[in-house]
C-alpha cells in the first residue's frame, strides 16, 4: 500500500468531505462568542480552496553538464569550490550520495534521463516518437511542459557536430512532449552554433567560427571549440547567462497559472569550453574549469530565487544533479589540489565511479525534510517511476525494471532500498548488485589515463564499494564465483526488455 502524499500534493478526491469535517469541528470548538468570526474564516478558507484546489507540485529538474561528484562542497567537504546554490539545496533537501547516470557521456545519460529506461536497450541518440517521456508523463496529468538549454538527443533531419542547421527543426523537445523550448542543439564545443525556439532556429548560423583540433586537451583551458557555422551575434560565454535568463521569465510567467509546470533546465555549462564570463574569471582558486562551476551554481541560485519571489518554493519539487562525470586529469588534481570526482576513480567516459556516481540532490518542502541524505542506490532512470507515482499515473505503457520509485525514500524511510541492481553504459557494462560492481573490460574504458598493462590485467573488473569505494582492488580473480553469478544476472536483466 502506498503511504500518502501531504494534502497539498494530492489529487481533489476527498476534498468535499475533508473542508465538512474540518468545518464542524471548529465551529463546535469555538465559543459563541468568537463563533461568528470563526465561521466567516473558515468559509473564506473554503472558498479559496474551491477556486484554487489542491496542485500537484510544480518540478524543476536541473541537469549540469559535466560536473563532478566532489565539486559541490555539500558533497565533498574539501572541495576547494564555492557552491552556496547547491549547497542550499542540500541543506533544504534530501541528498543521494549512491545517484548514477545511466551512461557517463553526455547523449545517452539525457537519454536514460528522459525516458526511464538503460540507453544500452535501444539507439539513443535520438528518441523514436512512440517513447514515453518525462514531458509526455507530466502533460497527460495536467502540467504545462517547458524546456530550456541544451537537448543532444537528436533531430529528424540534423545531425549536429557539425551538420548543416535548418531553419525549422522537427523531431525535437516540442515533439518529444514539451510545450516550448528555447535552447541549444547540443554542446558548446561542438558547431553549428546557434539558438533553437520551438522547432526554429531564432538565427541561423551563418557565418564562419574559429577553433581549435577538437580533441587537443588543451580546448577546455583556453575556451576553444571546434571551428564550423555559428549564428551572428552568438557568443559563448554568453549562453549560460541567457539560458538562467530564459528559464527566469517561464516561472514569473507560470508561477500562477492553473496549471502546474514542469521546467528542465539543461545547462550546458561547465562542460568545455570552459567560458566564463569577466564577473566570474579568477572567482575560483582551480582556474577557469573552477570559476565556470561557480558561475552555474550562481545561475541556479537565480533561479532558486524566483521561486521565493514568486512564493512558490514551498511546492515546487526540484530535482538538481549532472549528466556524468568531469573532465579533470590527474594533472589538475595535482596542480589545483581539488579532486572534482572526490574519493571515486576515473571521470567522464569511464566506468569507473567518477564517471557516473553523481551529486544528487531532492527539495520539495511541501514533502521532504530538510537535511536529509540517503545512501540508498538510485539511478537517473527512476526519475520517471518517481514523478509517476506522484502524479498517480498508472505508468501502464512504460511500466520497466529500469525504472523504480524512490518516492519512499523522499518521505522520510532514507533506509529504503530503492533498487538492488544497476546497469550503467553502453557496451561494456558496469553492473551493480548492491555493494559489488561487476565492470566487464579492463581499465576505466573513457577519457582517464590508464596506466595499467592490459597483457597482465584480469579480463574484468569486481569491487566491494563498502570496503573498496576508490575501486582499488580489482577481486576479479579472487572471487570467481561472484563474477560468474554476476555476469549471469547482467545477461538476465539485458535480456528482459519489459
Amino acid at each position: 500500500m502506498k503511504p500518502s502524499l501531504p494534502s497539498i500534493v494530492t489529487k481533489p478526491g476527498s476534498l468535499f468531505i475533508l473542508i465538512t469535517l474540518l468545518l464542524a469541528g471548529t465551529l463546535y470548538a469555538a465559543t459563541s462568542a468568537d463563533l461568528g468570526k470563526t465561521t466567516m474564516q473558515l468559509d473564506q478558507a473554503v472558498r479559496s480552496e474551491l477556486v484554487e484546489g489542491p496542485r500537484l507540485p510544480n518540478v524543476l529538474l536541473i541537469l549540469v553538464d559535466d560536473m563532478g561528484y566532489g565539486d559541490p562542497q555539500c558533497f565533498n567537504t574539501e572541495s576547494r569550490l564555492k557552491t552556496p546554490a547547491i549547497d542550499r539545496l542540500a541543506r533544504e533537501g534530501l541528498m543521494f550520495r549512491d545517484a548514477h547516470a545511466p551512461h557517463s557521456t553526455c547523449i545517452a545519460s539525457r537519454y536514460g534521463l528522459l525516458t526511464g529506461r538503460y540507453p544500452m536497450r535501444e539507439s539513443y541518440r535520438i528518441i523514436s516518437p512512440e517513447k514515453i517521456t518525462l514531458p509526455k508523463l507530466l502533460k497527460r496529468n495536467g502540467y504545462h511542459t517547458s524546456m530550456v538549454g541544451k537537448w543532444h538527443v537528436g533531430f529528424n533531419d540534423f545531425k549536429g557536430n557539425g551538420g548543416t542547421a535548418k531553419q525549422t527543426m522537427t523531431g525535437g523537445p516540442v515533439d518529444r512532449g514539451f510545450d516550448e523550448f528555447f535552447g541549444l542543439w547540443g554542446s558548446l564545443d561542438q558547431p553549428p552554433y546557434f539558438f533553437i525556439k520551438n522547432r526554429e532556429a531564432v538565427e541561423m548560423p551563418t557565418e564562419d567560427g574559429d577553433g581549435k583540433y577538437y580533441w587537443s586537451e588543451d580546448r577546455f583551458y583556453n575556451g576553444n571549440w571546434l571551428p564550423g557555422k555559428i549564428a551572428p551575434g552568438f557568443k559563448h560565454e554568453e549562453v549560460t547567462p541567457r539560458l538562467t535568463a530564459e528559464a527566469i521569465k517561464y516561472i514569473d510567467r507560470s508561477a500562477h497559472e492553473e496549471k502546474p509546470f514542469f521546467l528542465y533546465l539543461a545547462f550546458p555549462s561547465p562542460h568545455g569550453p570552459w567560458v566564463p564570463t569577466n564577473e566570474f574569471k579568477g572567482s575560483s582558486l582551480i582556474g577557469a574549469y573552477g570559476d565556470f562551476v561557480q558561475q552555474v551554481d550562481h545561475s541556479i541560485g537565480q533561479v532558486l530565487q524566483v521561486l521565493d519571489d514568486q512564493g512558490i518554493t514551498e511546492n515546487t519539487l526540484v530535482i538538481f544533479t549532472s549528466d556524468n562525470g568531469p573532465v579533470w586529469y590527474q594533472r589538475d588534481r595535482l596542480k589545483y589540489n581539488h579532486s572534482s570526482a572526490s574519493i571515486y576513480s576515473g571521470m567522464k567516459a569511464d566506468t569507473w565511479e567518477g564517471g557516473h556516481r553523481m551529486p544528487f540532490i531532492v527539495r520539495w518542502p511541501a514533502l521532504v525534510k530538510p537535511g536529509l541524505t540517503s545512501d540508498s542506490m538510485i539511478g537517473f532512470t527512476d526519475i520517471m517511476a518517481t514523478l509517476a507515482e506522484i502524479v498517480e499515473d498508472d505508468f501502464s505503457e512504460a511500466v520497466s525494471t529500469d525504472s523504480q520509485s524512490f518516492l519512499q525514500v523522499l518521505k522520510g524511510d532514507t533506509r529504503y532500498q530503492v533498487r538492488e541492481t544497476l546497469i550503467v553504459n553502453h557496451k561494456a557494462q558496469a553492473y551493480r548488485h548492491n555493494n559489488w560492481k561487476l565492470i566487464t573490460q579492463k581499465g576505466p574504458g573513457g577519457f582517464t589515463h590508464w596506466e595499467g598493462n592490459p597483457d597482465k590485467e584480469p579480463d574484468g573488473q569486481l569491487y566491494d564499494l563498502a570496503l573498496d569505494p576508490s575501486e582499488k582492488n580489482n577481486l576479479w580473480d579472487v572471487k570467481p564465483e561472484m563474477v560468474k553469478t554476476l555476469l549471469s544476472m547482467l545477461k538476465a536483466e539485458k535480456a528482459n526488455t519489459k
